[in-house]
């Protein structure tokens, strides 16, 4: 029986334990779609400059939703780390404040919210926020060196969040999971540039695959 087209096949390998399959495949269900962590109108903001940000389209099949914007808000709920930068505030209240400052310089300077602007003015405020260049000095919002700081704490979360996807994991042919069931240690023979393992995934990837025509 073939796995359901939601299930990577990763999941079925014998080469995995049961406790990391159940890890991974929890990841495969959807979380609550209204916020934990967020105001509405943060979780709005977030949910519109993540497919600008990293888009997947080229990574997953159409329609594909990891639901990046439920997860990282409910990992914001903590447990976190218990690391931040020293010029912002814990992590909950920094993305908070981050957000509502992505919107309100959007209306500022477009005199509409960040959700209704085109992807590419999204993108135009994301680049001018990551360079120290878009903030607000005010009560409940960051300065431009808070926003620079804040973008790094951001594209780590999201490629946290990403990886962590076993879906993303298939299609990018990704094995790190891949060392051994429960009983056993099996790890990797092949370790050689280039070599790969008969039990690894095959990249599936339009990205990947690209990458690997001009290897």
């Amino acid at each position: 029986m073939s796995p359901p087209p939601d299930r990577p096949e990763i999941l079925d390998s014998d080469h995995i334990s049961a406790r990391t399959r159940d890890i991974l495949t929890s990841r495969l269900s959807a979380p609550e779609t209204q916020p934990r962590t967020l105001s509405l109108q943060a979780y709005a903001v977030l949910d519109a400059l993540l497919p600008v940000l990293l888009p997947l389209d080229e990574i997953l099949p159409p329609g594909t939703d990891i639901n990046m914007t439920a997860r990282i808000d409910a990992a914001l709920s903590g447990p976190r780390d218990g690391w931040r930068f020293a010029n912002l505030p814990p992590d909950a209240e920094a993305w908070e404040a981050a957000l509502l400052t992505l919107d309100d310089v959007a209306a500022e300077q477009h005199g509409i919210r960040f959700i209704h602007l085109a992807p590419e003015l999204r993108g135009t405020l994301l680049d001018a926020m990551m360079t120290g260049q878009l903030g607000l000095d005010r009560d409940g919002r960051l300065s431009m060196p808070q926003m620079a700081r804040w973008a790094g704490d951001l594209r780590g979360e999201v490629v946290d969040c990403v990886m962590s996807d076993p879906r993303v994991q298939q299609a990018l042919g990704i094995s790190s999971s891949l060392t051994g069931g429960d009983t056993v240690f099996q790890g990797f023979t092949e370790v050689g540039p280039d070599s790969r393992e008969d039990f690894e995934p095959k990249a599936t990837a339009p990205l990947a695959q690209m990458a690997d025509s001009r290897e």
